[in-house]
């Protein structure tokens, strides 16, 4: 009989599987079963994700050693409700310098005038923005999920919160791009307050200017999400989304830009600036995690400082990456388009189980990425792909030759059949080599 979870008994049936097996295993512990435990956790995680793992994995990345430093956890304890000059708290001086360093720094390298820092998530950046630029009931388009359209934003997601009619972008599966031609008329047919591109996988840049057109016609704003390319946009490369047109832009502040956990909205116009912030608080920020403040600051200025060079690699080693497993046999995503512009790669892996079992294997020899859906898959087919990303292992030292070595492992364990265990040991090796 199937154990009933505590945690969440509404969840899948694999994830309660899952479940109710962790929660036997802490069940009945007191404080000191539980400081074991989570220090044992912890030790895990370090070993193999922070020293011995190749993380390919899109949506994550660490803080450099300066932004590190910056992380001042006992400031996430100290409320601060309010702008500077105005709080109710007194002797927290030290937090009103980092709420206008910080989205100061943030605003200059994103290309925009006015940033909202306050934010925890980026999927509460689209909320924020839900917010300010819809009423329930007004219609908002979005790339389509299957294209990488994030389930946060659609009308399961933040939508949904909001009371809003979510309708899917045309789009070109065949170029990873919006569908240019059949957009006015869509458009014209929906008549969306809001228009949202970018999506989790982002292999090409859009044209941003073609789509502020066609929204400006149908009296549509144009929000650009660039959670998983912010670190490119901040060095100069990949596109620029507000110069190009957007008016607004929303990231993630990890993934790709590297600093702590958290979400902004950046823009050039003030009075969208003050919408966004008249939302955010104190709708969805009475209080906040302001520990997060001083190393996105530190990000930020690094982005600033360092110019495109941690960008280039990113996609250098992407590009890398894409031939070298081109070149072991995977069918690596948009051959017609040279496969990758940005710091990702997307593998077809239908042939070894698809991507979610692909990405199991994979991390069973320490190479740790995810499943992704494919433009162009059936609606309700399971995730027939790889999203990997490079912004991890190059600020961790490796460069294009290494790429052509992770192919090779990938390789030898999807493709050849190698133990994992003799794979673990050579990823092992390989980290440690460039690291």
């Amino acid at each position: 009989m199937e154990q009933r979870s505590r945690v969440a008994p509404w969840a899948s049936p694999r994830a309660r599987a899952r479940l109710t097996e962790l929660e036997s295993e802490v069940a009945g512990l007191g404080l000191e079963g539980v400081v074991r435990l989570v220090d044992a956790v912890l030790a895990e995680h370090r070993g193999r994700l922070d020293e011995d793992g190749v993380v390919l994995y899109a949506g994550t990345n660490t803080m450099s050693e300066r932004a590190r430093a910056a992380y001042e956890i006992s400031l996430g304890g100290r409320p601060s409700t309010g702008w500077p000059g105005e709080k109710p708290q007194t002797g927290l001086d030290e937090v009103d310098v980092l709420e206008v360093l910080a989205p100061l720094q943030v605003a200059a390298v994103m290309g925009g005038a006015f940033a909202e820092v306050r934010l925890q998530s980026a999927t509460l950046a689209t909320l924020a923005c839900y917010g300010a630029f819809t009423r329930p009931g007004d219609t908002v388009a979005l790339l389509p999920e299957s294209a990488g359209g994030h389930a946060g934003h659609h009308a399961r997601g933040t939508a949904a919160i909001r009371g809003l009619r979510v309708a899917d972008l045309p789009y070109d599966a065949g170029r990873f791009d919006v569908d240019h031609a059949a957009l006015p008329a869509f458009l014209r047919e929906h008549r969306p307050a809001l228009v949202m591109i970018g999506a989790g996988l982002m292999l090409f840049p859009y044209d941003v200017a073609r789509i502020r057109a066609a929204c400006d016609a149908a009296g549509s704003l144009l929000l650009y999400d660039a959670s998983q390319v912010a670190g490119l946009v901040a060095g100069g490369r990949f596109q620029q989304p507000l110069e190009e047109g957007a008016h607004l832009l929303t990231m993630s502040t990890y993934a790709s830009f590297g600093g702590p956990p958290g979400g902004a909205v950046i823009t050039r116009e003030e009075d969208l600036a003050h919408r966004v912030s008249s939302v955010a608080h104190p709708g969805l920020t009475a209080n906040y995690d302001a520990s997060r403040l001083a190393p996105l600051a530190v990000t930020a200025a690094e982005h600033a400082a360092g110019g495109p060079d941690h960008a280039d690699r990113c996609i250098a080693n992407a590009a890398a990456l894409a031939g070298a497993l081109h070149r072991e046999g995977f069918a690596v995503a948009a051959p017609g388009r040279g496969w990758t512009a940005s710091h990702q790669v997307a593998v077809d892996v239908a042939a070894f189980g698809g991507g979610d079992e692909a990405a199991r294997s994979l991390a069973e020899g320490g190479i740790y990425l995810g499943g992704a859906t494919l433009p162009g898959q059936p609606p309700g087919e399971p995730a027939r792909g790889l999203r990997l990303g490079t912004q991890e292992v190059t600020r961790r030292g490796f460069g294009p030759e290494a790429m052509g070595e992770v192919a090779a492992l990938m390789r030898r364990l999807l493709v050849d059949g190698h133990p994992p265990v003799k794979i673990l040991q050579e990823a092992m090796a390989l980290r440690r080599a460039v690291s």
